[in-house]
Order: structure tokens, then C-alpha cells, then sequence
């Protein structure tokens, strides 16, 4: 059986505790359990986290500690075991679970400073994103005093998350809104110029590179090139800049820049004319490669 949650982790060892009888018993004799102490939340704030977090822990009794945010890596300890060493003589067990969020922490049996008749105690140093945290964790008796359940949370994030959020959903929406009225009103606005396109199917070829020019439109000073690139080569092309000659605020456009064997990309590049340019051309496109041989490719001489 597999358990994810440090809650239901708790509870099934509590189960199998006591489950657990001799064999050949003839008699159980039922004992009231004492209870243990409950989830107990630590808020991080700037006194706490100058100091040392206590967790209290048992023998036989699981407790977890969740963050309030992920672990950067795995925990410092000087006297404690991932359990992976069965006969380790470190005072504690600790164990990451759930992608960092929780540590699971057991007394490891009688460890190194136990059994020496000193205090069950170390140093855990944890590392998040935001803070860095002290555990100090200690064995204590009975078990009733121990932690199940320690909850480290930041002052006042989860209300602060939630407006986050809210913020952030409103800006982007706002801000897709602006885009959209903008590329709708500029496309809007070039059908108002004068404008055509022509078709070219001018092509060029470099080793196993095979560039064409199928489109070449005008919208007043806006010109845009549609063209497409095929690999016949073995090797899968990696696609990298796209230039040119003339013009200036350029754009573009491929539906694949990883080009496997036998397969064509197709683009789009629009670029501007300067004020008071109605030459028309000619215009040279040239595709570059982003990797490997570093070949270039141009189809120039382009005119409407």
C-alpha cells in the first residue's frame, strides 16, 4: 500500500501498530491509546526565523514537517540517516516527501547519542526558495508530548497568494485585450492602404537546404514574404535567423525551427519600408542555420 499523505501516512502506522499481535495469543487485552499532540502550525516571520524550530519526536511515531514552499535540495543534518544504512547509528531518520514539500522525521532506534545517555538531539538546516530554516529536532517521552504534524507557513501568504493571483489573471487579461485591439486595428488599418501579392515560387538550394519563396505581399509600407524550407538532408535542421535586406521593425514566423529528415517548415517574415520608399524591392531572404554546419541560404532579386 502506498501512502502520500503525511495525515494518512500517520494513521496507517497507528493501524498496523496496532494490528500487530504475538502469534498464539490467546488473549488481547484492549489499552486505551493516549493521544498524541495535533498538527501544530509555525508562523515564519522575522523572530522565528532567527531561531531554531523545535520538533518534538517518539520511537515508533512518524512526524512530518511541510514548508510552505519546496526544498532546494536535501537537508543538512549531522546525525541523521535517509535509511537507506540499516545499520546506522544516526540519532534520526529524515526523508523528503511529496517533491520537497514535507520532511518525515523518526527517531532512528537507539542512535549514536542515545546510547552514549545524552539528550536525542540535531541540527536539521533546510533551504527553500525564500528562507532558510533551523530545525532542531529532540526525542522526547512520554510520546504524547511528540509532534504528528508541524506546519511552517509564511505571515499572511495565502491571503497574499490569492491576491496575487486575482492581479495577475486581471493584468493579463487586460493585456491580451490591448494586443488583440491592436493587431486587429493595424490589420484592419493596412487593408485600408493600397495593397496586393504575388506569387514566386523562387527557390535556392545549399547542400541539403532547400529554401522558396512562394508568396510576396504589400499592405502601403508593410511587406510581408511567405517562403518555406525543407531538410533533405540525414541530420535534423535547426532553423536560426531569418533576415532581410531591407526594411526595419521585422517579424516572424515558423511553424517548426527543428526540421527532421525529408520535411518542410513553412515561415513568415513582414517587415516595414521607410517613409516615402515605394521601390518595391528587390528583396534578398536569407534562412541561417542555428546549429551544426552553420549553412546560409538567400533567394534574392524578389520584386512585386
Amino acid at each position: 500500500m502506498r501512502v502520500k499523505s503525511p495525515v494518512l501516512l500517520v494513521a496507517a502506522l497507528v493501524l498496523v501498530t496496532s494490528a500487530a499481535a504475538p502469534a498464539g495469543a490467546k488473549e488481547v487485552t484492549t489499552r486505551p491509546v493516549a493521544s498524541v499532540v495535533a498538527a501544530r502550525q509555525v508562523v515564519l516571520d522575522e523572530e522565528t526565523l532567527g531561531k531554531a524550530i523545535e520538533v518534538r519526536t517518539a520511537p515508533n511515531l512518524l512526524t512530518t514537517v511541510e514548508f510552505p514552499e519546496d526544498m532546494l535540495g536535501m537537508p543538512t543534518c549531522g546525525d541523521c540517516t535517509d535509511g537507506r544504512s540499516a545499520d546506522s547509528e544516526a540519532s534520526f531518520r529524515i526523508e523528503p516527501v511529496a517533491q520537497g514539500r514535507y520532511l518525515a522525521i523518526t527517531p532512528n532506534g537507539d542512535g549514536s547519542l542515545h546510547s552514549r545517555g545524552e539528550d536525542a538531539v540535531t541540527t536539521v538546516l533546510v533551504r527553500l526558495e525564500h528562507a532558510t530554516l533551523m530545525l532542531y529536532l529532540m526525542r522526547v517521552e512520554p510520546r504524547t508530548a511528540a509532534d504528528t504534524r508541524v506546519v511552517l507557513v509564511y505571515p499572511n501568504r495565502a491571503s497574499e497568494s490569492e491576491y496575487v493571483r486575482v492581479e495577475k489573471a486581471k493584468l493579463e487579461a487586460e493585456s491580451a485585450a490591448r494586443i488583440e485591439a491592436e493587431v486587429s486595428g493595424r490589420f484592419l488599418r493596412a487593408f485600408s492602404e493600397p495593397h496586393d501579392c504575388s506569387r514566386k515560387g523562387a527557390r535556392a538550394r545549399n547542400d541539403d537546404i532547400v529554401l522558396e519563396v512562394t508568396e510576396l505581399c504589400y499592405f502601403g509600407r508593410e511587406v510581408i514574404l511567405t517562403f518555406t524550407v525543407e531538410n533533405r538532408g540525414r541530420v535534423p535542421l535547426e532553423v536560426g535567423s531569418v533576415i532581410v535586406n531591407k526594411g526595419a521593425n521585422k517579424r516572424e514566423y515558423l511553424s517548426d525551427r527543428t526540421i527532421e529528415f525529408q520535411k518542410v517548415t513553412s515561415g513568415v517574415v513582414s517587415l516595414r519600408l521607410p517613409e516615402g520608399d515605394s521601390s518595391g524591392g528587390p528583396f534578398d531572404l536569407t534562412v541561417n542555420e542555428g546549429a551544426g554546419k552553420h549553412r546560409s541560404i538567400t533567394v534574392g532579386g524578389l520584386k512585386f
